[in-house]
């Protein structure tokens, strides 16, 4: 008899745990299914991290409203943060580490060409969307129906600072570049446009990134007959190094360039002072202001092309249903305009969007509108 209770026991002991056992795998589901989760691969250490650091606080800005408006169609987003270090090499682990590992298919990023272009392939035969809020090179949104920017394309406003330079009354000017992959596009749109133009080139120096010692370059820029600089470099630190050096030189010219950030700025050393740009980082006053306010620093690069490449990927899944790559895909294909942080962004087809862009001046050692 004792022996026939004990096997009851047991049995019921067994469904018990059992039972327990789904009621836990249940809840573990539904705490998951009450989640969409993406993911982020950004520069958020080391070179270039201003901007990587930008549009990761512009993603968890759009996070913290969609969540405290109830969500995307009753689910919280979530977002894992991955940092590439600016590394092509790290840009892959942490896309492997999303998609493979993790099975997130929905991911913001990368910040720059050299950690987003070898991913290309990878996204593409993944069927995995990427959006970049930085990264301003068509061969990236144009290599796979997967892939966008909410960051217009970087040789359109070297274009648009060529014909500025030329209507300052500038024909024979310096350009100082980089060997990085878009610094050079940006260059050659600058140059070609430039020439078309009727102006000269007299010298163009690229040094490479990592490069300290630029007083060759510096030199060189001294030595040339020219009415004018230019920077194309952007967020490359090499870029204020070289323009630190000319001026160390004791060099005195009109300087102009596209898009820089406070890091380039402060890297100058003065250089940059006076120096008038053309950027597509013209925010609305009021993504600018609330930025402000949370963080305590100056709205960089990637921060509203960010929180609006997030907005997007809610739409997209609140009016689909659907959180399928594939599906998301398609809808933002056929966006054609949208109103956000960064402005009126008009889609160019081809999964880049552009907007307005505008002329601003160092003054002080920060940034200010031209009046």
């Amino acid at each position: 008899m004792m022996k026939k209770q004990n096997k009851i026991y047991l049995a019921i002991g067994i469904v018990a745990v059992v039972l327990i056992a789904a009621i836990v795998m249940f809840t573990d589901q539904n705490k998951k299914e009450d989640t969409i989760k993406i993911g982020s691969i950004g520069i958020y250490s080391g070179e270039g991290s201003a901007w990587g650091i930008a549009a990761k606080n512009g993603i968890d800005m759009a996070v913290e409203k969609i969540n405290a408006e109830g969500g995307i169609n009753g689910k919280n987003l979530v977002v894992d943060h991955q940092d590439d270090k600016g590394s092509a090499t790290e840009s892959v682990n942490a896309f492997n580490n999303l998609v493979n590992a993790k099975n997130i298919h929905i991911i913001i990023g990368t910040t720059w060409s050299s950690t987003g272009i070898p991913l290309v392939n990878l996204a593409d035969s993944s069927k995995t969307l990427m959006i970049s809020p930085s990264l301003g090179k068509p061969e990236f949104n144009e290599g796979s129906k997967y892939l966008f920017n909410t960051w217009p394309h970087d040789y359109l406003l070297s274009k648009d600072l060529a014909d500025y330079v030329y209507n300052k009354g500038h024909r024979k000017v310096a350009i100082i570049g980089a060997e990085e992959l878009w610094v050079k596009d940006q260059t050659n749109a600058f140059k070609n446009r430039f020439e078309e133009l009727g102006g000269t080139n007299v010298i163009i120096v690229e040094p490479l990134p990592s490069e300290k010692d630029v007083g060759t370059d510096a030199l060189k820029i001294k030595n040339a007959d020219i009415d004018a600089i230019v920077s194309t470099t952007d967020g490359i630190l090499v870029g204020a190094l070289v323009a630190k050096k000319v001026a160390e030189l004791g060099v005195d010219l009109p300087m102009y360039s596209i898009t820089i950030d406070q890091a380039a700025i402060t890297a100058a050393d003065g250089a940059y002072e006076d120096m008038e740009f053309l950027t597509s980082l013209n925010p609305t006053s009021e993504f600018k202001e609330t930025y402000k306010n949370k963080y305590g620093i100056t709205l960089d690069i990637g921060g509203p092309s960010a929180y609006d490449a997030t907005m997007l990927i809610a739409q997209a899944i609140e009016k689909t249903g659907s959180t399928d790559a594939t599906i998301l895909a398609d809808y933002l294909a056929n966006v054609k305009e949208y109103s956000g942080a960064s402005g009126k962004l008009i889609s160019d087809g081809k999964g880049g969007f552009n907007y307005d862009a505008s002329t601003q001046v160092v003054r002080d050692g920060t940034i200010q509108e031209v009046e």
